[in-house]
């Protein structure tokens, strides 16, 4: 099973002193607020439930989230906050629209892509057939033969992770090499590089163990089969036409001044790090979105409120579940979390980073809907973990209310 980030944290720790130097020179611009305009006619005040959802982020600002925003929509309607900071030194207020790491909802996003790829079949010659294409077919054997069961995976393996592939996630010597390198743009090829050689997990298609290093080989595969880029991709056919313009693909796109610092207790002691000159491998297909959640909000509605962004059919395969993963499974691109939840489980993606934090989810057997961004790391074992999950729980709990 995977270990998100518990050995990473360690060395992380070990090189402390580096990081602790570089975190006072921030790779981020100087953080200011955002306008905060909110596109729609906002009723938050009036909403039933203001009180019990202001109270909530309020709780967890004092347990030590440094800030976040939060949009939900239950059965009373949408509501929508913010708290704390953007940047602990300076003091600048987390907004409503600060911009924020998503970290691996980007897998939801390229999922997305594939889809629409798929649909615009007439320009780009791709069929649903594209999902059990291998990757042999459109990846050089230079990669293909030294991955981990290469000759044996397809396209829809890697967005299932259902491939045996490690994650990059969890490999010490990417760590290393990134503390070495902190603010390195890793490409594709040389984040495949670490994996090469390594033992498979499992026999493709046996089971799902997630593994960042699967969308990163999806993105290369898109790539290959229109000779465009993959971040292009998603702005033509998901950023554009919904919208998404405060969305960015680090490092393809500069980062605006809204985007928030991003923060990690790298001693667990309370005292938080800034980690945001950190790059563990973004733009490559498995993280490094950056967005505010009204654009987020723009993504969830569409697809799943009002699912008119992919087809029925590209809907339906999509959320297609395969070998469970406790406590998730897996579509091709998606994900159902909370499965303890029975029938009330969600649909979407979480996205967790060094520095931030995010989810995008829709409860189908409720209709609510929430998403938020957070700038602090919580996959690290640090005391504020077990403290996220909890103010998820009560989120959720609070939405089905």
């Amino acid at each position: 099973m995977k270990r998100p980030y518990s050995i990473n944290i360690l060395l992380i720790s070990i090189l402390s002193g580096l990081l602790l130097t570089q975190c006072r020179k921030p790779a981020l611009p100087e953080v200011t607020s955002p306008a905060n305009t909110i596109p729609w006619s906002d009723s938050s005040s009036r909403h039933p439930k203001n009180a019990a959802y202001r109270n909530h982020i309020e709780k967890y600002r004092k347990l030590g989230f440094p800030g976040l925003s939060l949009v939900v929509r239950d059965r009373f309607g949408t509501w929508v906050g913010a708290t704390g900071y953007a940047d602990l030194e300076a003091k600048t207020p987390f907004g409503t629209a600060q911009v924020a790491k998503i970290a691996s909802i980007t897998k939801l996003y390229v999922g997305t892509m594939i889809f629409k790829l798929i649909e615009d079949s007439a320009n780009t010659k791709l069929g649903y057939s594209f999902l059990n294409d291998p990757i042999s077919k459109w990846l050089p054997a230079r990669i293909v033969d030294n991955l981990p069961n290469g000759r044996l995976i397809t396209l829809g393996d890697c967005m299932k992770h259902e491939t045996g592939i490690p994650n990059i996630e969890d490999n010490d010597k990417f760590y290393l090499a990134v503390l070495n390198q902190p603010v390195k743009n890793w490409s594709m090829e040389e984040i495949l590089e670490f994996e090469y050689g390594s033992t498979p997990l499992f026999k493709p298609r046996d089971t799902a163990i997630y593994s960042s290093t699967n969308t990163t080989i999806v993105a290369m595969i898109a790539e290959a089969a229109t000779g465009k880029k993959h971040g292009d991709l998603m702005k033509q056919y998901i950023f554009r036409p919904l919208g998404m313009n405060n969305t960015f693909y680090q490092p393809h796109d500069p980062l605006p001044s809204t985007t928030a610092q991003g923060y990690y207790d790298l001693y667990n002691n309370g005292t938080l790090a800034n980690v945001s000159n950190i790059l563990p491998g973004p733009g490559n297909g498995y993280g490094g979105i950056f967005s505010d959640v009204f654009d987020m909000w723009k993504f969830l509605d569409a697809m799943y409120q009002k699912q008119t962004l992919l087809t029925p059919k590209s809907f339906s395969i999509m959320n297609t579940w395969g070998k469970p993963d406790d406590p998730n499974r897996y579509g091709y691109g998606s994900m159902l979390k909370w499965i303890e939840r029975g029938p009330d489980a969600a649909i979407g993606h979480s996205g967790r980073d060094l520095g931030y934090s995010a989810d995008l989810f829709w409860f189908p057997n409720r209709n609510v809907s929430f998403c938020f961004v957070l700038n602090y790391g919580t996959n690290g074992d640090s005391k504020l973990k077990e403290v996220f999950r909890t103010f998820e729980q009560e989120l959720i709990d609070l939405t089905f209310q």
